[in-house]
C-alpha cells in the first residue's frame, strides 16, 4: 500500500490563519469590507491618516502563500520610487530584508497600521517634497520583489 496523502498539520494551521484574516480585519477595522475568493483575500477601506488629511481609499490583496499588496485606489497616486510605490502601484511598506513578511503575521496588526503610517509620510512628502519616512532600496525596474516566510 502506498503512503496516504495527508495534509501537513502545519500547512493546515497556516491556511486557517490565512482565512482568519478576514474576520480579524473586519473586527478591528469595521470601515473595511473584505471578501474571500478561493485563496485570495481582498479588502477595501478608507483611511484618514491624521487630522487635516484627506481620505484615502485603499485595497489590500492577499493571496495565500504570497506577500500582501496594498494600493491606493483614490486619490490616484502615480507610482514613483521617490514616494516608495513600486511600478505595479503597490506601496512599499517595509524593508523585506529587515522585516520579511511572515505568513504568521496578522494584517490588522501590520499592513493596515503600516499603510496609515505610509500615508502620513506621503502627506509630508506633498508638503516638503522629500520622503521623510524609512527607506528601503527598490529594484531599478520598480518591480515588487518580496519573499514570504
Amino acid at each position: 500500500m502506498g503512503a496516504r496523502g495527508w495534509i501537513n498539520p502545519d500547512r493546515a494551521a497556516e491556511y486557517r490563519h490565512f482565512l482568519r484574516q478576514k474576520s480579524l480585519i473586519e473586527q478591528h477595522f469595521p470601515c473595511f469590507e473584505c471578501h474571500l475568493y478561493g485563496n485570495r483575500l481582498t479588502c477595501k477601506g478608507k483611511i484618514v491618516p491624521s487630522d487635516n488629511c484627506g481620505e484615502y481609499l485603499i485595497r489590500i490583496r492577499y493571496d495565500y502563500e504570497k506577500v500582501p499588496r496594498v494600493q491606493i485606489i483614490e486619490p490616484k497616486i502615480k507610482p514613483s520610487s521617490k514616494i516608495h510605490i513600486y511600478g505595479c502601484g503597490a506601496l512599499c511598506l517595509y524593508d523585506p530584508r529587515q522585516t520579511p513578511w511572515q505568513r504568521s503575521h496578522n494584517l490588522h496588526e501590520t499592513i493596515i497600521p503600516w499603510t496609515a503610517e505610509w500615508l502620513i509620510y506621503y502627506e509630508l512628502f506633498l508638503i516638503c517634497g522629500k520622503w521623510l519616512g524609512p527607506e528601503a532600496p527598490h529594484e531599478p525596474t520598480g518591480k515588487l520583489d518580496q519573499s514570504t516566510g
